[in-house]
Order: structure tokens, then C-alpha cells, then sequence
């Protein structure tokens, strides 16, 4: 039960709470990234700044909530503010994806009212194989998958998938882990990077069939949720012979080759043949449009007011979804943002639409 000895909600800005140390995943990803050296500046450039800026020019006044090695103590400080509604952004705390479960939850227990996935839906999405598991049940059409769960799995492991395919570790968004060395074409190649991912990430380590196609994203958002226009991930960024794949590099520094990525078209003659026609986890039961397929998806992976959700069309049609992110990011810049300004929403108005949402979400008790 919620406390009841509270001050009434209204009384306190709304926070905007996001992970001080959010920057580490770059440590994470490659102790040797070429711009660890730059973390401290790094750190300073959270989305928390502009989103809370953003809301206040927009009526909501809004302050940033920096949670760092003190997070418990500073949620339950919020018992005393009583906000009338925490803007969660985060989907780390120290740098690490586990521990973001601790926000939700206090804030469930302290009855403060939140935006985004619950501690379930991220604890869910932060479990790649079980979430493509659950939605293979329910007719989403996902790449086929295994899983490497620890070290004694991966040094007997046998691909029963057609190569390519991709590892990924399990518990991490943001691309955190994945490299051009992260596709592997047989039982050797899938083994040695296993190993490098359990050594990096822990486990488990997530195996799909890499899909060949054009990828696009649908932003999510609003409550009752709904879908904002499909976008397309052209990859023109990318210098000629590279993968198209967001890798880490690729997706935040938009330099694909920055921690020693190859432009494997080119070196790798595997390349050279189409990638095989790729058939879902399960069958796809339902006919619906991408939007309404997207918007089903997201709801299963327990997101709430806004995130992203990808996906892949294969040679024959079938969109293919690969990943699925609440509570994104969110810095003006961001694909969810982008798909907002598409259907005419400028920043401000969008985080209000998300905020006002979260709100009567809330009043409901939903």
C-alpha cells in the first residue's frame, strides 16, 4: 500500500531522474574505447538536462534527479518532496542495466507516481531470450534464436540456426556488446565470441539469424499507447563495405570503424551470397499492420508512455522484430523524438503528451 502520511502531489517540481554514471556502459563496452578517455565530459551530457529544460518551457517545471552511488537514499528523499511525477530515464544505474530495476521499485513502494516500464517490463526486456520467447508465443514474428546461458554451454554449443547470425548479451539495450565480430557463420566463430560476451557481460548470450533487410523503428508512445510514424534506419552514414548494423560505434559516434570494426563486404568473401530468407521464431498468427503489431509487442515487453521498437523486413515481406527499448532515450536528437517531430510534434509538446499520459495513467491506477 501506498504511504498515506504524504504531503499532497503538486506541491514539488517533477524529476527528472537519470543515472550520473550512465557514460561507464562505454567502459563496459571496450575499456580501451578511444574516448574513455573522455568519460567525465561524457557524464555531463545526460538527457536529463534538456527533457527537464523542455518541460519546464512547456508549463510542467522540472528539475533533474542525479542518482548515483546514494540512488536508495535519494528516491526515499523523495517521500518528503512528494513530486507529482518522476520522468524515469533511467535504464542504468552505475553504468550497470540490473541495478534500474531499483527505481521503479521504490517508487512503487513510496506511491509516487512515474513515467515508463515498471521493474517487470524492464527486468523482461533486459532478458532478450525470454522476451523473444514470450513473443514467438503470442504470434509476433521474431528472427529464429538459441541461447548460451554460461561458459560450459558455450564450449558445447551447437548452431542450429542458418549462419549468419548474431550474439548479443542479453541483459543490455543501447547496442552495448555489439561489433562487426559479433556476426558468426559457424559453431567456432559463435563459441569464441560467446566467451568474449560472458567474460565482458556475464550470461546469457542471445544467437539470432542475422536479417538481411531494410530496418525501420516505430516510436511508441502515450497512454493508451499508440504508434508514431514508421521510420527507416537507411544506414547512409555508413562508409561503403560496412555492415549494416547500428554497433555500438555505429549507433553513437556514428563512426563504425572506431574501435577496429572492418568493413567486412569487403573483406569477408561470406558476404558475397545474400543472406538466406529468414522465417519467424513461430508463425505470424495474426494479420496487422506494422503500427498495431509494434504498439501489441511493446505492451508485452510491459512498456508504458514511450520507447522503440525495431524490426527488420525479410527478403519475402515479413517484418522481423529484433529489439525492443522502454523508456529510451530521449535527448532531442533521439529516434523517438524524431518520429514525434514527423507527426508534428515539437520536443516540448511530445514530452508533454508523454508527461500528461503518464499522469492519467497513473490517476487511474494502471
Amino acid at each position: 500500500m501506498p504511504p498515506t502520511n504524504l504531503p499532497p502531489t503538486g506541491s514539488a517540481p517533477l524529476r527528472v531522474a537519470y543515472d550520473v554514471d550512465a557514460a561507464t556502459v562505454l567502459a563496459r563496452h571496450n575499456p580501451l574505447h578511444p574516448y574513455v578517455p573522455d568519460l567525465e565530459s561524457l557524464r555531463r551530457n545526460s538527457d536529463a538536462f534538456p527533457l527537464a529544460q523542455a518541460l519546464t518551457r512547456a508549463g510542467h517545471t522540472a528539475t533533474p534527479l542525479a542518482l548515483g552511488p546514494d540512488a536508495l537514499e535519494s528516491l526515499h528523499a523523495l517521500a518528503r518532496e512528494r513530486p507529482p511525477l518522476v520522468f524515469n530515464l533511467c535504464d542504468t544505474l552505475g553504468g550497470e542495466g540490473a541495478p534500474a530495476l531499483l527505481v521503479p521499485t521504490v517508487l512503487d513502494a513510496l506511491g509516487i507516481p512515474y513515467t515508463g516500464a515498471d521493474a517487470r517490463g524492464l527486468a523482461l526486456t533486459k532478458s532478450k531470450h525470454a522476451l523473444k520467447a514470450l513473443l514467438a508465443s503470442e504470434g509476433v514474428p521474431t528472427p529464429r534464436f538459441q541461447c548460451i546461458h554460461d561458459a560450459a554451454n558455450a564450449e558445447d554449443f551447437s548452431l542450429a540456426l542458418e549462419p549468419p547470425v548474431v550474439l548479443k548479451p542479453c541483459g543490455e539495450h543501447a547496442s552495448i556488446g555489439l561489433e562487426a565480430a559479433s556476426v558468426a557463420w559457424n559453431d567456432t566463430e559463435v563459441r569464441a565470441r560467446a566467451r568474449h560476451l560472458l567474460g565482458r557481460f556475464g550470461g546469457p548470450v542471445l544467437v539470432e539469424e542475422y536479417v538481411g533487410g531494410r530496418e525501420f523503428y516505430v516510436s511508441v508512445a502515450g497512454h493508451p499507447l499508440r504508434a508514431l510514424p514508421v521510420m527507416e534506419q537507411t544506414f547512409v552514414d555508413l562508409p561503403e563495405g560496412y555492415l549494416r548494423m547500428r554497433t555500438f560505434d555505429a549507433k553513437w559516434f556514428t563512426e563504425p570503424g572506431l574501435s577496429g570494426d572492418a568493413p567486412l563486404l569487403e573483406r569477408d568473401a561470406r558476404w558475397r551470397q545474400p543472406v538466406p530468407t529468414r522465417q519467424p521464431a513461430s508463425p505470424w498468427r495474426r494479420r496487422e499492420t506494422v503500427e498495431a503489431l509494434c504498439v501489441r509487442a511493446f505492451q508485452l515487453a510491459g512498456g508504458r508512455d514511450w520507447g522503440r521498437v525495431e524490426f527488420r523486413l525479410d527478403a519475402s515481406g515479413v517484418p522481423l522484430l529484433i529489439d525492443i527499448t522502454p523508456n529510451s532515450y530521449l535527448a532531442p536528437s533521439a529516434p523517438c523524438v524524431l518520429a514525434a517531430k514527423e507527426a508534428g510534434m515539437s520536443y516540448e509538446a511530445f514530452l508533454t503528451f508523454i508527461t500528461e499520459g503518464a499522469l492519467a495513467r497513473a490517476s487511474e491506477g494502471a
